[in-house]
């Protein structure tokens, strides 16, 4: 069988190491791809079920394979205990993992928001079960430090998708959400000496103060912002004026 030799396509689409590039193809038997363009090559990934295409064990994911063998387990036993994910199960899990980490960057950089905060939260459940099942300590632990990231983009994502809608309070709540799980996962591991530094956390909270330029400067959560601000710079006349405007909207709770 002849080989394909790749430079034409390559050189088509140059890569670009300042930025991710992403684009939508029609493949040969009609189906849509989604493509990246990495330095040494193309990635080109299944816009639904897994990324590469296949079929663990007759089923759409390595995920829902093993979910379906928990629930097994569970309506055998009762309880969850006692179900243990072998090595090679958990890393057949951190290679789903990978690549749908790639598609829900890439499906980011298209602006199809609800497909990526489908895949980061098909990511955070192989997070899920790896931590609680993996039978060694490395298994169950070594994916923990990716979360902040995940629930960043998983935040972010809901977000635009919120602001795509004209739902500016509801994507605020999103940002809001995210940073709360965050700051707790730092507090959780012991590390919230991190919160301060924490990049995931800052991209957050840009975002926020991006979000709330667009309500209403009436809105309670516009209040409650400024109030903050005003006690934390000392402006204490602003907050007491601020304070009993809050108070004069006490049927109005902050969205």
């Amino acid at each position: 069988m002849p080989q394909i030799d790749m430079q034409g396509a390559l050189g088509d689409w140059p890569h670009d190491p300042e930025q991710v590039s992403v684009r939508k193809i029609v493949a040969v038997d009609g189906s849509v791809k989604v493509q990246m363009r990495v330095e040494l090559g193309i990635l080109q990934m299944e816009v639904q079920g897994r990324p590469d295409g296949v079929r663990p064990h007759e089923r759409d994911t390595e995920l829902v394979y093993q979910q379906e063998r928990l629930a097994v387990h569970e309506g055998k036993n009762g309880t969850q205990l006692g179900f243990v994910l072998t090595p090679q199960e958990c890393l057949a899990l951190r290679v789903e993992a990978s690549q749908f980490y790639r598609r829900y960057v890439a499906l980011f950089v298209l602006e199809e928001y609800a497909n990526v905060y489908r895949d980061t939260a098909h990511t955070l459940a192989i997070f899920d079960l790896c931590k609680v099942h993996g039978f060694h300590n490395d298994d169950r632990s070594c994916m923990e430090p990716y979360r902040p990231y995940v629930y960043m983009m998983d935040s972010r994502a809901h977000a635009y998708h919120a602001l795509k809608e004209n739902e500016p309070a509801s994507a605020l709540a999103h940002v809001n959400r995210g940073v709360m799980r965050i700051r707790g996962f730092l507090e959780e591991r012991g590390q919230a000496d991190q919160i301060e530094s924490c990049q995931e956390l800052k991209v957050l909270q840009q975002l926020g103060t991006e979000i709330i330029k667009q309500l209403p400067q009436d809105s309670m959560v516009v209040k409650h912002r400024l109030l903050q601000s005003a006690i934390a710079e000392e402006r204490f006349e602003d907050a007491a004026r601020l304070r009993d405007e809050i108070a004069n909207n006490k049927d109005q709770k902050p969205e």
